[in-house]
């Protein structure tokens, strides 16, 4: 049985919807929410000291998201 997709809803200015769908980690966003997950991975690179940044504390994810973190590892 094939699910219907449903489109994330983006109008109340949210720009990223995280989702687990069928067994995968679904990541959905506009144009200015993927510039954004840029701008927190740049920053992230730039001061690793950080960490991570948590996404719903930064007013981008959906009502509907799942709540997700960007976490800076280093390779040794």
């Amino acid at each position: 049985m094939k699910m219907n997709f449903k489109e994330p809803d983006f109008s109340s200015g949210k720009q990223i919807e995280l989702r687990y769908e069928n067994d995968v980690i679904c990541l959905y966003g506009t144009k200015k929410g993927l510039e954004t997950l840029i701008d927190f991975c740049r920053d992230l690179i730039e001061k690793p000291n950080q960490g991570h940044i948590h996404l719903e504390n930064n007013d981008v994810l959906t009502k509907e998201s799942l709540s997700g973190v960007i976490a800076i590892f280093d390779n040794k």
